[in-house]
């Protein structure tokens, strides 16, 4: 069953603050009218809810998507969205799990759009998993260096407090989980989140449903180790798997297949003009990527960013993907 919810957390948070330090405000119709007026010109953002079994719960979110499994121990949540909408995915969550403790939560990577829910959990003392270089990163001002944009530290509460380094597992009462590292991939710390009871593959933002992922390569994102990526996910799952991207709609196995073939085609056409000495335009102008954008749209942002995770690693000799390159 899909459901729903419209994100106003931030505006609803913004709102709160502007009462409370104008409580006098004078408008016509006192603060009554200001709260309506100021809700009218919010424009919400979606959030849909598909339940996938009684003990599992799929949000689709306008930046990312979050999974929620319930399990003898309380609720584990995969990613917790950006904190525009945390308010409305709390929501869905105690919606479709009424009075359930929340018990974890995973982050697959430092990017602000999945770590929206660390503050307000961590500050309940709710565990919080992830790779130590997302945890670095998240723990240290952070200037993306293609985006131009500066990332503050976040605060101690929100900073994972249990740190992984390589696969593994974890047990939460009934449920088993398990987890794995792709190494320089959208990031330097992404990793993939397995519930073998559910059958429910989360696979981070390495894996976009309808649209071009970013390629993180300031901290440390590569498109080679996208492709080793894809590697390490496709162990996990059987063709009865669900699985959950970082982005857009649930996938089964033949998809993932199929994009992981998609990223092999233009890498090796990618490798081929990289042979050639061809700078990005002169890459950009091939559209090594034609076939693919009525499915993910315009290549240019995914294409220049690997193009520019390229320039660091050409004279790597560790790197059996870049070969004859000059």
């Amino acid at each position: 069953m899909r459901n729903k919810f419209y994100a106003r957390g931030l505006h609803t948070l913004n709102l709160v603050a502007v009462i409370r330090h104008f409580p006098k405000w004078s408008v016509p119709g006192g603060s009554a009218w200001f709260v309506a007026l100021f809700a009218f010109s919010i424009q919400a953002a979606e959030l849909e809810t598909v339940r996938l079994s009684e003990k599992a719960l799929f949000v689709k979110g306008p930046q990312s998507n979050v999974l929620v499994v319930d399990t003898s121990e309380g609720l584990v949540l995969v990613d917790g969205g950006h904190q525009d909408w945390f308010v409305d995915l709390d929501a869905a969550i105690q919606d479709n799990f009424p009075g359930r403790p929340m018990r974890a939560l995973f982050n697959t990577h430092w990017h602000r759009e999945v770590t929206g829910a660390n503050l307000a959990l961590g500050q309940q003392g709710i565990e919080i998993i992830a790779h130590e270089n997302t945890m670095l990163w998240m723990s240290t001002e952070v200037w993306q260096r293609w985006s131009d944009t500066t990332f503050e530290p976040l605060p101690d509460a929100a900073l994972p407090g249990t740190i992984i380094q390589d696969d593994g597992m974890m047990t939460f009462g009934d449920t088993h989980v398990y987890f794995g590292y792709m190494r320089s991939a959208h990031t330097d710390g992404d990793i993939w989140v397995y519930f073998e009871e559910e059958d429910l593959l989360a696979t981070g933002p390495l894996v976009s449903n309808g649209r071009w992922p970013d390629i993180d390569w300031w901290t440390g994102g590569y498109i080679g180790g996208m492709l080793d990526g894809f590697v390490s996910l496709l162990t996990v799952p059987t063709a009865s798997t669900r699985i959950i991207p970082g982005y857009g709609e649930l996938m089964n196995l033949d998809q993932l297949r199929a994009q992981n073939q998609m990223y092999l085609t233009v890498f090796d056409r990618f490798h081929g003009s990289l042979i050639k000495s061809w700078g990005l335009q002169d890459i950009l102008a091939e559209k090594h990527t034609a076939e693919f954008d009525a499915q993910m749209g315009d290549p240019t942002r995914f294409m220049t960013l690997a193009y520019q995770s390229f320039q660091g690693r050409v004279r790597d000799p560790q790197n059996y993907r870049v070969l004859n390159i000059p």
